[in-house]
């Protein structure tokens, strides 16, 4: 790991406190000890047809948009729980197979595109050490200190104890602007520290972080000294501020210095490297409540943003409003939800002010499960179906009508930061040509849990071409298809 980071100057002193910590001071035990190994693999197929590119030109050959690859992610971790001490390590490798080579243009055709450009060979590897940290648990009464590399996913702070507002947040809320990047192979996470301080009714969570390279980057685990993520986060027990709901206030910034050239926004400019520091401020508030023969849900999450992107102004804002009702007497227990979300685009390339809402670190497959948008420059109204036909088996359908907030902006894609340094910037953009609507999506998964330690899952889903889209390619739509096997021993 690259230690020279600001972050890393402030994490190695209290990483030496810990280990200098005295024996008595970890004997009164919070917990019983215990070592928890785990060994998971992951294997997954992809299947992409996507938009079709226009007729090739002399300077400009059309890229191949049917596509298909397999990649592996073996994962292996330990952890150690003794006294107060917490200790976690885990190293991962990932192989693919089948990336296509010639799925460019205009810009990257899937998925498999996007592993092949960052690494340019079609069977993209590697090992990397995914975890290694120490933690101290209740070293004062409710204050739990952790360093090193660690995963990190904002919204998740405190899990609230109540099934349904869990499983809003995992679908819903979590990881909108900080998240693992969970579904790619190489997935991120993040070297620094983070403190918890925790009563009966709320949790204060402060973290500093350096993200790892990772995503669709082949050099997985290195640290990105020149991106830091410093976190303030307060979130409350289900009732502590509104009934029957949990309430969070966060803070994060963000500072991006790398030197990387390309630029995501709509100014045409070039860059010899990145210039952003912003910083995200909102809340959210999700609750759950008993309702006839089932049950009421919803959520509602808004975040506004200052500071500056490159020679300009940053001001962006975004929300999201969704609830649902879930038949719990009912045969395969449906629940049905809607809402709508707003991410706010620049409504003019020459002026002094960056007006695009910047999603910072998130895992966008949360929010775009055919991972052909990002939550920039965006309306998005849903409709989402999920079924439990049985206990083992849960089916989702999604519905997405999607349309850029401003005509005057592009069409985002991606999931942030990916590398260190070089062309490749984490976001991409295409141009709209004044245009709004986006695209139509459709779209199916399931998954299935075939034994204790093993399951299945897969995703089908087609995306319509709209105006926005026409403008890149020449027809449409798009899909995409995969499957995933999944194995699991503890």
């Amino acid at each position: 790991m690259d230690g020279s980071g600001p972050v890393w100057r402030l994490v190695a002193p209290i990483c030496l406190f810990l280990m200098a910590t005295p024996g008595a001071a970890l004997a009164q035990e919070a917990a019983p000890p215990f070592i928890e190994p785990l060994v998971r693999d992951t294997t997954r197929a992809e299947f992409w047809q996507y938009y079709e590119p226009p007729p090739p030109t002399p300077t400009t050959p059309a890229g191949d948009p049917t596509t298909a690859h397999i990649g592996n992610r073996l994962l292996a971790s330990i952890r150690l729980r003794k006294g107060r001490l917490d200790a976690t390590a885990a190293v991962q490798y990932v192989q693919f197979g089948g990336l296509p080579d010639d799925a460019i243009g205009p810009g990257a055709l899937g998925t498999g595109a996007l592993y092949f450009d960052h690494s340019g060979s079609s069977s993209s590897h590697q090992v990397y050490l995914k975890t290694a940290s120490l933690a101290l648990r209740g070293i004062a009464k409710g204050l739990d200190v952790q360093v090193g590399r660690m995963p990190y996913t904002s919204g998740a702070e405190r899990p609230s104890g109540v099934p349904k507002i869990e499983a809003v947040k995992r679908q819903r809320l979590d990881s909108r602007l900080v998240g693992e990047f969970e579904w790619s192979l190489y997935q991120r996470a993040f070297d620094g520290v983070r403190v918890d301080w925790s009563g009966s009714a709320y949790r204060a969570t402060a973290s500093a972080f350096q993200p790892t390279q990772g995503g669709f980057e082949d050099a997985a685990g290195v640290s990105m000294s020149r991106v830091r993520v410093i976190s303030t986060v307060l979130t409350t027990a289900p009732g502590a501020v509104l009934p029957r709901s949990e309430v969070q206030l966060f803070a994060h910034t963000y500072r991006d210095s790398r030197p990387v050239t390309a630029r995501p926004d709509n100014t045409g400019l070039g860059a010899t490297a990145a210039d952003i520091a912003t910083a995200t401020i909102g809340g959210h508030a999700v609750g759950a409540k008993p309702l006839g023969a089932g049950e009421l849900d919803g959520m509602l999450w808004i975040a506004g943003q200052f500071g500056d992107w490159y020679e300009q102004r940053h001001r962006g804002f975004a929300m999201a409003a969704e609830a649902g009702y879930q038949w719990t007497a009912v045969r395969w227990s449906p629940w049905l939800r809607g809402g709508a979300s707003w991410f706010s685009g620049d409504d003019d390339a020459g002026d002094g002010t960056h007006g695009t809402f910047f999603p910072m670190l998130p895992t966008v497959r949360r929010y775009s499960q055919s991972t052909l948008y990002s939550m920039a420059n965006l309306r998005d109204v849903m409709v989402q179906g999920v079924l439990r036909p049985r206990s083992s088996l849960t089916v989702r359908l999604d519905m997405h009508i999607l349309t850029l907030a401003n005509g005057a902006d592009g069409w985002y894609a991606g999931s942030g930061a990916t590398q260190e340094s070089g062309r490749i910037f984490g976001y991409t953009l295409r141009a709209s040509g004044g245009e709004r609507g986006l695209m139509r999506v459709l779209e199916a998964s399931a998954d299935w849990r075939l034994r204790s330690r093993w399951s299945v899952n897969g995703y089908v889903g087609a995306a319509s071409s709209g105006p926005v889209v026409r403008r890149s390619f020449s027809e449409g739509p798009a899909a995409f298809f995969y499957f995933e096997n999944v194995l699991q021993l503890r």
